[in-house]
């Protein structure tokens, strides 16, 4: 370096006063080494040296200073690196005793480093003193050894960086199996979330059969009451005769008992007239006649040699006399045993009266105890009607006019075609678990919406029948209300509630309240929906065919009657033009969304409820797509969604109008009327009227509403389908006319759910051969 930095300068003398400047740099240079500090001549020494010493000293300081700042430049560099290592070690636990050990090698090649500076110091103080040779050696030696010591620098700084490389392609592969186990963490956290949420529903759904359970065991006690309140009258009635036929046996005894008083006192004076007579008893008597007869014979035998006139004579005179005896004896024998008789017959007739005191003492008891019951009773009674009097007989519907009051604040209804893309979105976050659910499922359910009051959507189970419900519910911003329908039902006191005559009160179900809700102030203009999950375990045209008679009548007359006649003080929606105190108005924000599952526990649908509501069968749900948050969303207006309805109706009416006309006019209506006994009713046209326009502007298209209803009405199980009068030809030559006439309705889009069915129904029949 020396030799260069001389061909640099063109071979000119160094300037020597720079030597203390070098000598000073070299003193606060932290890379020289002490011992060699000190071995730095004075300022007097470099006086005293001869020009030619001062100019290679300089020279050779010169090349110390570079290769020493080189050196520290070098040394920050790798202090920089093996920071960076330190803090990936940090990082790394697993690599942190390789690292140290790493620095250990290093620090001891920088202890040998300072060792070999500190003898470089030593071979330049050698040559201030003359041994210029030596110092050219060391300083060659020097060049090899920062030449060897960089070589193996730039191999450690090699080797860390692939360490370094190695280890940051551990920790990608850690990190992605940590990503890996962080998202199969989250999916089995999603799995116990879906879980669980299906086991709150679950308990919902038990806490409401509990509450059902208990409300009908409330009745049957109230039922037990009455019945024991019967029973407990009829007994009190019962006992009450019994006793007054125990005081009327209790005077027979008395008179009884006088008799046979009157009796014992004859026989004591029968008893004392033989005493008089000088006889204990009837039975001395009997001893004294034997005697005398006994007597008389032997008379008759002494003296049997008296004369016979006088022995007849004696003899006529005692057996007259014996006769006498005989008669008086028999007599009072026969009186005896009648007393006798009789004083057993008392003895029983007291036994029976004792049995009949104790008894009416019980009875009498149990009248006292009765007496009280029925005194409770009256008490309480009379307390029920007291309390009754002071409210009314339908308390919820009441506190709802007290609670409900002011109306809330709402948004308007965008355009459907928006309307579906935002209810999309906001159906898919609504709930806990995302609900993906294809476009013209919501077009359809919105269609449905403008068509009829009550919805039934069907498919197996899964596939989201009542989540859909429930958060279409929650994104409009309305009110669901939840009615589990039980497998017991048989009439309309089930869903809605029944009135107790005995405590003039009405029972109002959740149904009920739901309904009277949805007429509130505050609920008027939202969406309100009653959600009948599994409505078909009973037979809905039994518990659900008094709505569904008022479903058809005009919106100004549909009413449900409560009870037969007007109860004091009724709520406030009951006192309606038309409601007279006892019956409740459906508003027209209600809708009834029934879910139904076939299996063998279910019941099957009557042809009057299949068409009088909006059916859908919802099977796939589609697949995830990103979802949209509005925060901070209003509900949405009721009357604003009529009146898009409405504009929807009116601007597509005539293309509905033209879509019915050609299918009315084509063979495929020839084949219903002839092959199937099937016809357009104007049922049906009305709810085409309704449902397909509003399916169009929600942007859909004429065929797809044209389909869905089509399919729903007609191509089903009993219709054309699963019949076992019609034959395959039959089948085919519908399909035939359906496909002809379709172009007539809409040319660009075929009625894939209709020949989907009529292609299954004939697969089917040719199976069965």
């Amino acid at each position: 370096m020396a030799k260069k930095r001389r061909v640099r300068n063109g071979g000119n003398q160094p300037n020597h006063n720079k030597l203390p400047e070098q000598i000073g740099r070299l003193d606060g240079n932290p890379e020289m080494p002490e011992t060699a500090a000190a071995a730095v001549p004075s300022k007097e020494e470099l006086d005293a040296m001869p020009d030619d010493t001062k100019r290679q000293f300089a020279e050779r300081l010169t090349a110390l200073d570079e290769a020493l700042s080189e050196l520290g430049s070098k040394r920050e560099d790798l202090n920089r690196r093996l920071a960076e290592a330190e803090q990936k070690e940090t990082d790394l636990a697993a690599e942190r005793a390789n690292h140290e050990q790493k620095q250990t090698q290093l620090a001891e090649q920088e202890r040998q480093l300072n060792e070999r500076e500190q003898a470089i110091e030593l071979r330049e103080l050698n040559a201030r003193n003359g041994f210029l040779e030596q110092q050219r050696d060391a300083l060659k030696t020097l060049r090899d050894e920062i030449r060897r010591l960089e070589t193996e620098r730039d191999q450690v700084i090699a080797r860390t960086e692939q360490e370094e490389r190695e280890a940051r392609e551990r920790i990608d592969a850690m990190h992605a199996a940590q990503r890996d186990a962080q998202q199969a963490d989250n999916d089995a956290l999603a799995q116990d979330r879906q879980a669980l949420e299906e086991e709150r529903q679950e308990l919902a759904l038990e806490r409401k059969r509990l509450e059902q359970a208990r409300r009908n065991q409330e009745g049957i006690e109230r039922q037990i009451r009455q019945v024991l309140e019967d029973e407990h009258q009829r007994e009190i009635v019962e006992l009450k005769r019994r006793i007054d036929q125990a005081r009327r046996n209790a005077g027979a005894d008395a008179k009884t008992i006088q008799e046979q008083r009157q009796a014992l006192e004859a026989v004591a004076d029968l008893n004392r007239l033989l005493e008089h007579h000088g006889f204990a008893d009837a039975e001395a008597l009997l001893q004294q006649f034997e005697a005398l007869r006994t007597e008389n014979r032997q008379l008759r035998e002494g003296q049997r040699h008296r004369s016979q006139d006088d022995l007849e004579a004696e003899n006529e005179a005692l057996r007259e006399r014996c006769d006498d005896y005989e008669q008086r004896l028999e007599n009072q024998a026969q009186q005896i045993n009648a007393l006798k008789n009789e004083v057993g017959t008392r003895r029983l007739g007291v036994l029976e009266k004792q049995t009949l005191e104790q008894e009416k003492r019980v009875l009498e008891q149990h009248k006292r105890a009765l007496d009280s019951a029925v005194t409770d009773l009256e008490q309480r009674l009379d307390d029920l009607t007291t309390r009754q009097q002071g409210r009314s007989a339908f308390e919820a519907l009441t506190k709802m006019d007290k609670d409900l009051v002011g109306s809330a604040p709402v948004d308007e209804v965008p355009a459907l075609d928006v309307l579906a893309q935002e209810l999309r979105q906001r159906i898919a976050g609504a709930l806990d678990a995302p609900l993906y659910y294809p476009e013209q499922v919501i077009r359809l359910f919105l269609g449905g919406l403008a068509m009829s009051q009550l919805h039934i959507l069907q498919g197996i189970s899964g596939t989201g029948k009542t989540s859909l419900a429930l958060a279409f519910a929650k994104a409009v911003g309305g009110h669901c209300t939840e009615v589990p329908v039980q497998a017991g039902w048989r009439d309309r006191d089930d869903l809605l509630g029944h009135f107790n005559a005995f405590e003039r009160r009405f029972y109002e179900r959740e149904c009920l309240q739901a309904i009277y809700r949805a007429g509130t102030e505050p609920f008027k203009d939202h969406v309100n929906i009653v959600l009948l999950d599994e409505m078909n375990l009973s037979h809905p045209e039994q518990y659900f065919a008094e709505l569904l008679s008022a479903l058809e009548m005009p919106a100004a007359q549909r009413r449900l009657v409560l009870t037969e006649s007007a109860l004091p003080d009724p709520p406030l929606l009951m006192r309606a033009d038309g409601c007279d105190g006892r019956k409740l108005g459906l508003p027209d924000n209600l809708w009834f969304i029934g879910t139904a599952n076939e299996d063998e526990t279910t019941k099957g649908f009557a042809d009057k409820t299949f068409d009088r509501a909006h059916v859908m069968e919802l099977r796939e749900k589609d697949a995830p797509f990103e979802v949209e948050q509005h925060p901070g969303s209003l509900p949405y207006s009721f009357s604003s969604l009529q009146r898009q309805f409405d504009k929807a109706r009116k601007k597509h009416r005539q293309a509905v109008e033209s879509g019915l006309a050609a299918l009315q006019k084509s063979a495929f209506t020839n084949r219903l009327k002839d092959d199937f006994d099937l016809g357009w009713g104007n049922r049906l046209e009305r709810q085409a009227m309704r449902f397909i326009p509003v399916v169009i502007a929600a942007g859909g298209s004429l065929g797809e509403g044209m389909d869905h209803l089509l399919a729903t009405r007609l191509f089903r199980a009993g219709k054309i389908t699963e019949r076992f009068d019609v034959g395959l030809d039959t089948l085919r030559d519908l399909e035939t006319a359906l496909v002809e006439a379709w172009p007539q309705v809409d040319s660009k889009n075929d009625p894939e759910t209709c020949l989907d069915r009529l292609a299954r129904e004939i697969k089917r029949k040719e199976q069965q051969g």
